[in-house]
């Protein structure tokens, strides 16, 4: 009985990722924000000015579109069971990074960061739970948790005010 509770609560979670990523009002496509792929990004964002920016706007929304649509087609594997979280995860967390290489604001990328810290926090009470019914490897849980952590320490990265050159 546990068993199925905890499945069914792992389909309802990827229902409502799928759900957000595919809505014409989607959380993701919503709120205009973005994830830096590194610490770099983060700090140095693209400015999309004059033909040769408009030509890498053009590459970097495409690989955004592919990744989303792959992060989608994973998300309706995992609600049937064929693939595990931590595929849907790294999928999201791609997806994400390829909008923020779009965003060229702060604040949009610590919105961004926010929903992705959140997601990740999310799984990882997911993961919790599998590595102790011994469904998932500890390696795996601890991986997937050092990543939640990179991304937090890159949302507080985020938010440290610039210092303007004087």
């Amino acid at each position: 009985m546990l068993s199925n509770q905890k499945r069914f609560g792992c389909i309802l979670l990827a229902g409502l990722i799928l759900i957000c990523m595919t809505s014409p009002t989607s959380w993701f496509d919503g709120n205009k924000a973005q994830v830096p792929t590194t610490a770099y990004a983060a700090e140095n964002p693209i400015q999309f000015q004059g033909a040769q920016n408009e030509q890498l706007r053009t590459l970097l929304q495409e690989r955004y579109e592919v990744l989303k649509a792959l992060a989608g087609l994973l998300n309706q594997q995992y609600s049937t069971g064929q693939v595990g979280i931590l595929e849907i995860r790294d999928a999201i967390i791609d997806m994400l990074h390829a909008e923020a290489d779009l965003r060229s604001t702060n604040a949009e990328r610590i919105k961004v960061f926010e929903k992705l810290v959140t997601i990740l926090q999310e799984q990882d009470k997911t993961l919790a739970v599998a590595v102790n019914a011994s469904k998932v490897d500890q390696m795996d849980f601890l991986k997937a948790r050092a990543t939640t952590l990179q991304a937090q320490i890159q949302l507080e990265k985020l938010k440290i005010p610039k210092e303007t050159p004087q």
